[in-house]
């Protein structure tokens, strides 16, 4: 068996490295859309139905608080 050159063991290591870093950008982008889509799901946060934010006072009066 021959030994590969060690310029071509650089071009593996850099394509490995370049595809790693293609898995992660999807896996960010697809994580992304799930936030934004749970951002619109959000009290207080503006989403397709709302014309503004609600101020904390109100997002918070919302909620059934139990005294502790």
């Amino acid at each position: 068996m021959s030994q590969p050159a060690p310029a071509d063991l650089l071009r593996q290591q850099a394509a490995l490295f370049d595809a790693s870093l293609s898995v992660q950008r999807h896996g960010l982008a697809i994580l992304q859309g799930e936030m934004r889509a749970l951002a619109a799901w959000m009290p207080g946060q503006l989403g397709p139905s709302q014309g503004s934010a609600k101020a904390d006072a109100e997002v918070e009066a919302g909620f059934d608080n139990m005294p502790v």
